[in-house]
């Protein structure tokens, strides 16, 4: 958000663009999905709920896959290089999340797995 606020283009900030605002409110949608999922695999852990099963890679495959997407949106991909702003380290984080927890055809044979079993 800082960012978008900062950068200027055509004589003002891009956040004043629609299409960037469109980008903004999707991005804020997408980690807010990714966050219920989280929230609700870790409600049905606590729970020991036998329908919690899947929810722990299902949080992982959308959560890891929203945060590679958004890490890579238009008006974040000039910060990924510079260290100063936070999306760098989120895009890092992001891609040895996806190497260290497995890739997505992983995870989604670990959830119909666990949907199945």
């Amino acid at each position: 958000m800082q960012y978008t606020k900062e950068r200027r283009q055509f004589g003002k900030a891009i956040a004043e663009f629609q299409l960037v605002q469109g980008q903004l409110a999707r991005m804020a949608t997408e980690v807010e999905a990714a966050r219920l999922l989280v929230y609700n695999a870790a409600r049905l852990r606590d729970a020991a709920s036998r329908s919690s099963r899947g929810g722990d890679g299902q949080a992982l495959l959308v959560g890891g896959g929203r945060t590679r997407h958004i890490a890579r949106h238009q008006p974040l991909r000039r910060l990924r290089l510079r260290e100063d702003y936070p999306v760098e380290k989120l895009w890092r984080d992001a891609k040895i999340g996806q190497i260290y927890e497995g890739t997505s055809n992983m995870q989604l044979v670990t959830i119909a797995k666990q949907l199945l079993g």
